[in-house]
């Protein structure tokens, strides 16, 4: 009889996206070789001629113990796949910015949607796949288990849950400002040097990338759950920095997620 592997099945799969996150886990190189004899690889269309279907689903009807989804979603294409591979997955993790925040996308929840719609889909009026949707981060339609932000994510970090994934371990949330790791790298505010850094209001978790090379955090991995946009916007403005930029500034990755924060706030 054969022996049943009892490696964890892994899939990548991606909706409305650049696909730099998928090359993110690829990008791993040296390290992903010594995680891929560790794990099942059963789905990455990516870099994959064959990949896990229905018919090598388990008793329970699944193929993946661990399944990471990248894009959001924006078709009914999109949607159909991720209700799928939701049904599909033991463990779904959201990886990137799209995935976890809506990114660029959800630019449209702060503009005209229809406007936006009609400009970009109306060029290809018989195309049923790509039906625009609403688009949001996937945890808006499944429930998502663990969440990688960033554009892209970083690479460390993703070693890191599958490593965890891997030993049964409980995945652990980075729930601290950009700011702290900014602190604890005794970076140079870039505040303090004029420079119109969002690290008090967004997610660390990137060891303080962009600012440790003197750019400002734009807040790719997402607004914390706890950040005082009011209190943000007018330390910003003391600062000088011009109100429109501002909020061009903290919508340009999380404009769904700025809007919430409006109206669950009522700020102006």
């Amino acid at each position: 009889m054969k022996q049943l592997s009892l490696k964890p099945r892994v899939g990548i799969q991606s909706i409305t996206g650049c696909a730099g996150c998928q090359l993110s886990i690829y990008f791993i190189e040296d390290m992903l070789l010594d995680l891929l004899d560790k794990i099942d690889l059963v789905a990455a269309p990516m870099i994959k001629e064959q990949n896990a279907d229905e018919k090598q689903s388990d008793g329970q009807g699944l193929l993946y113990d661990v399944l990471f989804v990248e894009g959001s979603v924006s078709s009914q294409e999109d949607l159909d796949n991720l209700l799928k591979w939701r049904s599909q997955a033991k463990t779904l993790i959201a990886i990137g910015a799209c995935a976890v925040n809506g990114n660029v996308q959800s630019m449209k929840h702060l503009m005209n949607e229809k406007e936006v719609e009609n400009a970009v889909y109306s060029k290809f009026p018989s195309e049923p796949r790509v039906k625009p949707i609403t688009s949001v981060p996937i945890h808006k339609h499944v429930q998502v288990d663990f969440y990688i932000p960033g554009c892209p994510p970083d690479k460390g970090e993703v070693v890191q849950v599958l490593k965890w994934l891997i030993e049964g371990r409980k995945l652990k949330v980075y729930d601290k400002a950009v700011c702290h790791e900014c602190s604890l790298k005794e970076n140079y505010c870039l505040l303090d040097q004029g420079v119109e850094c969002l690290g008090p209001l967004m997610n660390g978790g990137c060891k303080a990338l962009c600012p440790s090379f003197n750019h400002a955090c734009t807040g790719c991995r997402g607004l914390l759950d706890d950040a005082n946009l009011e209190s943000g916007k007018q330390v910003l403005k003391d600062k000088g920095f011009d109100p429109e930029m501002i909020i061009k500034r903290m919508t340009k990755y999380n404009s769904l997620q700025f809007k919430e924060f409006d109206e669950k706030k009522g700020l102006k």
